[in-house]
């Protein structure tokens, strides 16, 4: 009797374990699609937990990326929760004043999603070709990065707001713009006078 319970759990923990894998798995695909443009957030479940998942890993991912930048953990640290706090808000308000404010949550965890993955390749990329002394190609990546993200969080906003592209990527550009010279006033950037 022993036995066939402890069985049981065993194919009980490693179901839950592959349905956990399966999830991931699936979570991972659809933001790479997102990434291509060929989803949007309307496709992504409606859920608070995944929103304050990648606002938290943006917000570690963030810091570690940008304390270089920013001088120090702390500061960058401040500026990636300031980061999070412009976002959110400029999507609530975008969204309320078109009519969609319902999108908010998935438009918000795409828009976040996008921004860890991005995050994470830069993570993955930056530490080991500074190592390898070829930084300059490290920066030729993060601006080719930075060019799809544009493009990427412009095509959510083209699905969250019914919008051409090319609206979507011209409200992103021009929030990125205002976003970091109100963060650079609160935090400047190292070197910066």
């Amino acid at each position: 009797m022993t036995w066939v319970r402890a069985a049981t759990c065993r194919v009980n923990y490693s179901l839950a374990v592959y349905v956990e894998r399966l999830s991931m798995q699936a979570l991972l695909m659809f933001f790479l699609d997102l990434a291509r443009l060929r989803r949007g957030p309307q496709d992504l479940p409606a859920s608070s937990a995944l929103l304050i998942l990648f606002a938290v890993l943006s917000i570690v991912l963030g810091t570690l990326n940008g304390a270089q930048m920013f001088g120090g953990v702390r500061a960058a640290l401040g500026a990636n929760l300031l980061d999070l706090l412009l976002t959110l808000v400029m999507l609530f308000v975008l969204l309320q004043f078109t009519g969609h404010a319902a999108r908010w949550l998935q438009t918000t965890t795409a828009f976040l999603g996008l921004g860890v993955l991005a995050g994470s390749i830069m993570l993955l990329i930056k530490p080991p070709a500074e190592a390898l002394g070829v930084s300059d190609v490290a920066m030729l990546i993060d601006l080719v990065l930075a060019v799809w993200l544009h493009v990427a969080l412009g095509n959510i906003l083209r699905h969250a707001l019914n919008i051409p592209l090319l609206a979507g990527v011209l409200i992103v550009l021009s929030y990125t713009v205002m976003a970091f010279s109100v963060i650079v006033r609160v935090f400047p950037l190292v070197g910066a006078n």
